[in-house]
């Protein structure tokens, strides 16, 4: 079975627009849909990875994988200006389907249940989105607020495609982290796709979600800190803000 991931994010119900501010965003984000973008991930990710020594030096700078070029996947960069500072892709899952992910092909059963167990619901087959390759710059790998943007607009693409579980392979270190945001442990460390550290998946719902996201308003894509949302998915630039308008 396959999906078209666009129709349904294009489908999904219009938010209500909010009024543009006059200050100048704190970042900006965009789909990768252009070459440039794309080489922007690729290199944020092999920079990233290599200076936490997570992967071995290549010569092409890059880290791409097959998950890349498959019809569920969509990466974001985040840039300051012209400059790529923060990366993260997301992978759609449908219950039933044969769509893959690096968490539904290391973690398999537990993925596959909670699709199931999501299936029982009035919006049909159990939707999932994953969170994958999410990095930053090595200069920027102490800007927290980097991490929270990278999951406001993850968490606005989940909206759009219905996505009712939330998942992450996350490493040890970072587990009580994912915890804050709404993500439980359902498994125990395995090897991982392309990394040479164990992950653990993690999953979320949306109930926690939407929880979490109205008591932590950084995150939520629909406040006056993101402006552009109906821009994201035809490749326009999202302004974003680390606080709301005042």
């Amino acid at each position: 079975m396959s999906l078209k991931i666009t129709p349904v994010l294009q489908g999904a119900s219009v938010h209500t627009r909010l009024p543009r501010r006059l200050s100048s965003p704190d970042y900006t984000a965009k789909l990768a849909v252009d070459p440039k973008t794309h080489e922007d991930a690729y290199r944020l990710r092999y920079e990233s990875y290599l200076t936490s020594g997570y992967i071995e030096p290549n010569e092409s700078g890059r880290f791409v994988d097959d998950y890349d070029g498959m019809a569920n996947s969509r990466t974001v960069v985040i840039y300051r200006g012209d400059v790529p500072l923060a990366s993260v892709r997301v992978s759609f899952l449908v219950s039933g389907s044969d769509l893959r992910s690096p968490g539904a092909d290391t973690f398999p059963e537990a993925v596959n249940r909670i699709l199931k167990d999501a299936s029982f619901s009035p919006s049909g087959p159990g939707r999932g989105l994953e969170l994958t390759r999410l990095v930053r710059s090595p200069e920027a790998q102490n800007n927290q607020g980097l991490v929270f943007l990278l999951y406001r607009i993850a968490g606005y693409l989940g909206m759009m495609s219905h996505a009712q579980v939330g998942f992450a392979c996350v490493r040890k270190n970072h587990v009580s982290f994912y915890k804050r945001l709404g993500y439980q442990p359902e498994t125990e460390l395995r090897p991982y796709p392309g990394l040479n550290c164990p992950m653990q998946l993690m999953s979320s719902n949306r109930q926690r979600y939407d929880e979490i996201r109205a008591s932590f308003p950084l995150i939520d894509p629909f406040t006056s800190a993101t402006d552009g949302l109906e821009d994201l998915l035809s490749g326009g630039n999202v302004a974003l803000w680390l606080r709301g308008a005042a």
